[in-house]
């Protein structure tokens, strides 16, 4: 690795540590939607990595400057049916400007499902759904070989029965490609935005969970294995451990050693035969583990695995996630290649 770019990794991360800012690790502000994993790869690599050089414009909610020319004519979709019956997706398509750089338009969205509806004495009334909503578009622009700098502009439509509410988000993100195309380096601020419209008249403007994230991605020389690890929300570092009695009672107390702490904050993945006919992948977010495993039921708590598979112009993903003993999240992405068909059809 470049050892500029490892010195800069390491400041960032020791900055962190260092923070004493009291602030929660996530879930707290408004459109936590955007936080979902849109991504099979990424799921099945942890659910965060912002150092994926792959071309698929599923990676664009992970990071804008993952957007390459390698992606050109790209269209991707993805779906994942979630807990208690949500599903959320994703769609995209990339288009190469030239010398101008490269964009990407995309939607972003959550269904919660139907909801009994009732009024105050418990009489049903009728039923109510909910749901959110985010455009995405992004720009990337890629300097000589080493470097591409991205942004996304998202506006936000949250739905959520009688209630709706409009908002902004922004991702910016700069990645560096090592010159023997090994390693690559990224940098991501996630989610920095503003809630213009409250769900109801007079009511506070909330604030989105913005995310500062680091990542790295390398590849080995001489073996078929990518390994990926993603450090997330560096800017809320808190040491507290949430913890979950047998009878469903959560207590936070102070973390009581550093490991723990600094484990909550990565994303780990590992790939075989990467970008190859078929990839193996595997991932272990901690977070999730402390989070949702209930004491000697674990289960697949904070494991993720996946598979892809790639043909000349199609690319199928799936990824498995565990988020507790009986919670298992299936994730599902396409790719098509549009311009391969194209020249077939011309052909």
């Amino acid at each position: 690795m470049n050892p500029m770019i490892r010195n800069l990794l390491t400041g960032l991360l020791l900055l962190t540590l260092l923070n004493e800012l009291n602030g929660q690790t996530g879930g707290e502000g408004v459109y936590s939607f955007l936080q979902l994993t849109n991504s099979a790869k990424a799921a099945a690599l942890g659910g965060i990595q912002v150092a994926l050089p792959d071309p698929d414009p599923e990676l664009l909610l992970q990071n804008p400057a993952l957007l390459t020319p390698g992606m050109n004519h790209l269209l991707s979709v993805n779906y994942a049916r979630y807990l208690a019956g949500i599903g959320f997706g994703y769609g995209a398509y990339a288009r190469d400007l030239g010398k101008y750089g490269m964009a990407a338009i995309g939607i972003q969205f959550v269904d919660y499902g139907q909801f009994v509806a009732a009024d105050e004495t418990g009489v049903i009334t009728g039923s109510f759904s909910a749901s959110e909503y985010a455009l995405n578009m992004t720009y990337a622009k890629t300097f000589g070989t080493l470097f591409t700098a991205g942004i996304s502009l998202k506006p936000i439509y949250s739905h959520l029965e009688n209630y709706k509410s409009f908002g902004l988000a922004v991702d910016v993100g700069l990645t560096h490609h090592a010159s023997d195309q090994l390693t690559t380096v990224a940098i991501c601020l996630r989610q920095l935005g503003a809630q213009f419209s409250t769900y109801y008249d007079g009511g506070p403007h909330e604030n989105l969970d913005w995310s500062l994230q680091v990542g790295c991605t390398h590849q080995l020389q001489h073996a078929p294995l990518r390994l990926s690890i993603t450090a997330y929300d560096l800017n809320r570092w808190n040491g507290s451990v949430t913890t979950t009695d047998p009878n469903g009672i959560s207590n936070t107390e102070p973390g009581k050693s550093l490991l723990p702490s600094v484990m909550r904050h990565l994303s780990l993945g590992a790939e075989l035969f990467p970008e190859q006919i078929l990839t193996l992948r595997a991932g272990y977010n901690y977070r999730r583990y402390a989070d949702l495993a209930i004491p000697d039921q674990s289960g697949m708590t904070g494991f993720t695995a996946g598979v892809g598979i790639r043909l000349t112009a199609i690319r199928l993903n799936y990824a498995l996630s565990g988020y507790a003993q009986s919670g298992l999240v299936h994730n599902f992405s396409f790719t098509l290649d549009l311009s391969r068909l194209v020249r077939k059809s011309i052909n």
